[in-house]
């Protein structure tokens, strides 16, 4: 057993990185020995989302505080908020991120593949995908 508090927080700032505006995560726990498990506290600003993105095992999402969105490439953006899950499948390309005007807290939990790799990184999400409002 171990028992320890949360990594400081990594910071991403506008356009850097796998994030557009800022994204705050300290790794809640990184399993060791054989477990593949990785769990995160993320907190996004107000209109902050990742980019594309996919787990080669699935993601489970659980929002802790504020509201957000989440998208499947080529469909409808969707909202969520504090008390909601969203379970992606492995492979399913994806963003998600904080409403705009609000700020939004999820545990983000996954499992890393042979490579040790739990998340592949893709092109960043635009404005007009992100604020998307069509057939919502």
């Amino acid at each position: 057993m171990s028992l320890g508090a949360f990594d400081e927080p990594t910071a991403f700032e506008a356009r850097s990185g796998p994030h557009v505006a800022a994204a705050f995560y300290p790794t809640a726990m990184r399993a060791s020995g054989t477990s593949r498990l990785r769990v995160a506290r993320v907190h996004f600003s107000p209109g902050a989302r990742t980019a594309w993105h996919q787990h080669p095992f699935g993601q489970i999402l659980h929002v802790l505080q504020g509201r957000g969105r989440v998208q499947q490439r080529g469909h409808p953006v969707e909202d969520f908020q504090a008390g909601d899950t969203i379970v992606t499948l492995p492979g399913e390309w994806h963003c998600h991120g904080a409403a705009p005007g609000t700020f939004m807290t999820h545990l983000a939990i996954q499992e890393a593949d042979d490579d040790c790799k739990d998340v592949y990184w893709g092109e960043h999400v635009t404005d007009e995908e992100y604020h998307d409002t069509h057939d919502r």
